[in-house]
C-alpha cells in the first residue's frame, strides 16, 4: 500500500475487523453468503486482522491474496455495494478520521477488482 499509518494500533485494527464482521454476519444478505463460506470465524477474523494490519500499518503479517477467496462466492454487484455500505460507517466509528479514510480507500479498491470479477 502506498500510505501506511504507523500510529494506528493493532487494537484499532482488531476493533475495525471485529465490528465490521459482526455487522456482516448480522446482515441478511451478506450474512448468508459468508456463513456458507466461512467455517471457522476465529481463523477468518485473524486473517482479516493480518490483512488490515498490512494495509494500514505496513506490517508484513498478510501474505495471501485478498481476491481469490472471494471469487467463488455467490456475490452480485449489489452485494459488493452492501459490503461498502457496512464498511464505511464502521471504519469511521472504529478508527481515527485519517485512518478511516485510508481504510475506506483500500476497501473501495478491493471492491472495484471484485466488481470486475462479478461482472
Amino acid at each position: 500500500m502506498d500510505t501506511v499509518l504507523p500510529d494506528l494500533t493493532e487494537e484499532d485494527v482488531a476493533a475495525l475487523v471485529d465490528r465490521f464482521y459482526a455487522r456482516v454476519r448480522a446482515d441478511e444478505r451478506l450474512g448468508a453468503i459468508f456463513s456458507g463460506a466461512i467455517k471457522d470465524w476465529d481463523a477468518h477474523l485473524g486473517v482479516m486482522r493480518d490483512f488490515w494490519s498490512a494495509a494500514l500499518r505496513g506490517t508484513d503479517r498478510y501474505r495471501g491474496c485478498v481476491m481469490s477467496p472471494h471469487f467463488g462466492l455467490p456475490m452480485k454487484a449489489s452485494d459488493l455495494d452492501r459490503f461498502l455500505e457496512l464498511f464505511r460507517p464502521t471504519a469511521r466509528e472504529a478508527l481515527p478520521p485519517a485512518s478511516a479514510e485510508r481504510a475506506i480507500a483500500v476497501a473501495d479498491s478491493v471492491i472495484q477488482v471484485l466488481r470486475r470479477a462479478v461482472q
